[in-house]
């Protein structure tokens, strides 16, 4: 029996799947799957990385400051507490000037070449403000000059009123007594000085007392 002729198959197309897109330069499947991997991982990434980043800290404003300051552990509000200086409204001190320092032998340390005493002036100021209320009152304001000499080799201080002052020195004493009573004590060993003996002033000035006369 005959066979009936075998009809001719057309040639084989490429599988649809093989290669994506048109005309020429068309992508391998596998290069297009890795670009959606990749796009997909930086879509995923971008929003999480944005959303566990750590924020940075806002700088409480004065105002917070102190409405956190007026509230204690329990909760219950407290009003703030401000520092304020000792010493009664518009008291004021000069600049310290240094008068003369020198050291032993001959010859003389003009005043402005002197080194400055931080730790005695600044004991000296503060022994002054915490102490106003030793100081003599009057319609007008006062000013007292303070006087205060320093000798690193015998180790003394000497403290006194000078003739610049506003009032008579008699009545300075019981203001003088209780800014000797709050000068610090100093330990002359570590104290920075250049001299041997310094001689410093500074002008205090006290407002008039209030209320009538």
């Amino acid at each position: 029996m005959n066979r009936p002729p075998l009809s001719s198959s057309p040639p084989s197309q490429p599988s649809p799947y093989r290669y994506l897109g048109r005309g020429g330069g068309e992508r391998p499947v596998r290069v297009q799957i890795i670009i959606a991997l990749v796009a997909g991982m930086i879509l995923v990434a971008v929003p999480l990385y944005l959303w566990r980043r750590p924020q940075r800290e806002s700088i409480p404003s004065a105002d917070a400051a102190v409405a956190d300051a007026g509230v204690t552990d329990g909760g219950s509000s407290v009003a703030p507490v401000f520092l304020v200086d000792s010493g009664p409204p518009g008291v004021t001190l000069s600049p310290f000037t240094t008068i003369r320092c020198e050291n032993p032998g001959p010859g003389k340390t003009p005043p402005e070449r002197c080194d400055h005493l931080t730790f005695f002036e600044d004991g000296l100021a503060r022994a002054i403000r915490e102490n106003t209320a030793c100081a003599p009152t009057g319609k007008t304001q006062i000013t007292v000059s303070f006087v205060m000499e320093l000798d690193f080799r015998t180790k003394k201080i000497n403290l006194f009123t000078g003739k610049s002052s506003s009032i008579k020195r008699e009545k300075t004493k019981e203001l003088l007594r209780c800014v000797k009573r709050a000068m610090p004590t100093p330990d002359w060993a570590t104290v920075p000085h250049q001299y041997v003996r310094y001689k410093v002033n500074v002008v205090a000035t006290y407002p008039p007392a209030a209320g009538p006369f």
